[in-house]
């Protein structure tokens, strides 16, 4: 007889009960006390066997995927959810509310391709936990009159692993984290060109730039980005025929209020290659896209100051602004602004969109109209400052600096080339800046006090004082470069192009003046 088997006959025969196997079960730990996080990823618990091949989760810890992803420099993500048994989520699909319970943690696994495209070079970079810790915060004694009630906030704890090269486990990253970096062939299978991959293991303080509370509620997934509704909201990636919200109900993650979900009436985001719903439009692909990527920092799920710098990129702002054009969308933070030129001052306020460059000192630069940068400018991706951020990478994303132009400002060093097409082409779709109308050209006259031309009928008409008696050279100049040599008609007259369109042009006659039209 097997000594196991022999061992578990005589504890029956001795009338002794008969122990079940332990069963693997997560290392909770004291999130206060640094000196207790596990040293490897393999003694918190999480895998069943961790040094398998096909490395197998707790039965407790839930799969789960998001519709719009937050850009990771196109690391391969898997993310997990597990409750402390015996607890749940509380979850109001009203407000969007998820009310975390003690030691709820979640789970994100990176991989990398080390040959783009190619999975079987996919090998497991870094592991991250986000785990709850309920505090209390102080006392209310206005909810319920009579009685002192003391107000818990969920406070979260990031920890990073990287995985060995034999990939059988993961080493703890110190809580200052670590840059660090993998060879990866982006083109040309196997042999092609190598690169570095640049990456950042985050500090336990920059977990919590993102994963962040202050309030004894969370609310639209304020505290872990990607768990609320609109992102939850499909078909579980395991598990067919069956909403992933549904499915979470069903194994008592969730707790609450719920009903049936669809992505007609219940909120859903698309992600950005996303051509399987006739409903995910260029539109809702961008704004799911900008608002998985943004709104943690410039909304409502943000941080506690709301749309931090007064920027909000919520998934529903960009429907209110569509009716305002964006016309009066700067933003108050400088950097991206500073960078897009031009970067003199607008001459009339009311008019934030066409304004004359001038460094300030040299008149003679007053000869272009540019188009001033705002948030989005429509119909000019290179004047967004939206876009801007998101094609510009820094050398070393480290440390949070909002002075950077890089957004978001920490956890990528690579552009997402889809993404910015896609936002570039739904900047272009919208209906771009309007033109005023021909009663409302406006003048501006650099280096003299002259009075400038008048646009009359099909002609422009410029005073004899500008005429002088020597040659006279009329253009006019759009905003695109096109440049139009006028035909004199008279000594004081010029006519207009027949196939000119409504826009803004820059008329110059000769070097001594130049005047604006908005027509």
């Amino acid at each position: 007889m097997h000594k196991s088997g022999f061992a578990k006959k005589m504890l029956f025969v001795l009338g002794l009960p008969v122990l079940a196997a332990a069963q693997p079960k997560f290392n909770y730990w004291d999130v206060l006390d640094t000196a207790k996080v596990p040293k490897t990823l393999s003694a918190t618990g999480l895998y069943t066997n961790i040094a398998a091949v096909k490395k197998t989760l707790l039965a407790n810890a839930y799969h789960f995927e998001v519709n719009s992803a937050l850009w990771s420099d196109d690391a391969h993500k898997l993310r997990w959810v597990m409750n402390k048994p015996g607890t749940a989520i509380k979850y109001e699909e009203k407000n969007d509310y998820w009310g975390y319970p003690d030691s709820a943690a979640f789970i994100k696994q990176f991989a990398i391709d080390t040959v783009v495209g190619d999975t079987t070079t996919r090998v497991l970079w870094e592991t991250r936990f986000l785990i709850n810790r309920k505090d209390s915060v102080g006392i209310d004694s206005t909810t319920v009159p009579g009685k002192m009630i003391t107000v818990m906030a969920d406070h979260w704890y990031g920890y990073s692993y990287k995985w060995n090269k034999d990939q059988k486990d993961a080493m703890l990253v110190d809580i200052r984290g670590q840059d660090d970096s993998i060879q990866f062939h982006p083109t040309g299978g196997k042999t092609g060109p190598a690169k570095m991959k640049k990456w950042r293991f985050p500090s336990r303080d920059q977990c919590n730039l993102c994963h962040r509370v202050d309030y004894a509620d969370t609310v639209h997934g304020r505290s872990v980005l990607g768990f609320f509704t609109a992102q939850l909201n499909r078909p579980h990636p395991d598990t067919a025929n069956i909403n992933q919200l549904e499915f979470f109900f069903k194994k008592g993650v969730l707790t609450g209020t719920k009903s049936v979900w669809d992505a007609t009436t219940t909120p859903h985001w698309y992600g950005i290659e996303d051509s399987t719903s006739p409903r995910a439009t260029v539109d809702v692909r961008a704004r799911s896209y900008i608002a998985a990527n943004c709104s943690g920092c410039h909304g409502r799920r943000g941080m506690a100051t709301g749309a931090t710098f007064g920027v909000s990129l919520d998934y529903d702002f960009f429907t209110m602004e569509s009716k305002m054009e964006f016309r009066h969308r700067s933003v108050s933070w400088p950097f991206g602004l500073d960078t897009i030129p031009p970067t003199g001052m607008a001459k009339n306020k009311d008019d934030l969109y066409f304004y004359p460059k001038n460094d300030g000192n040299n008149p003679s630069h007053y000869d272009s109209l540019e188009i001033k940068p705002a948030l989005v400018v429509p119909g000019y991706p290179e004047k967004s400052v939206i876009l801007f951020r998101q094609r510009s990478r820094n050398t070393r994303p480290s440390d949070y600096d909002p002075d950077r132009n890089q957004m978001p400002p920490v956890a990528s060093f690579e552009v997402n080339v889809k993404a910015t097409a896609l936002i570039e082409k739904w900047i272009k779709d919208w209906t771009p800046i309007p033109a005023p109308g021909a009663t409302g050209v406006q003048i501006y006259t650099v280096r003299t006090r002259l009075k400038g031309p008048e646009i009359q009928g099909k002609q422009i008409v410029i005073p004899m004082e500008l005429a002088g008696p020597g040659l006279v050279k009329v253009s006019l100049t759009g905003i695109t470069g096109r440049t139009f040599e006028l035909t004199q008609q008279s000594r004081t007259s010029y006519a207009l192009p027949g196939n000119l369109t409504p826009g803004v042009y820059i008329i110059r006659v000769n070097s001594k003046s130049f005047t604006r039209y908005l027509f």
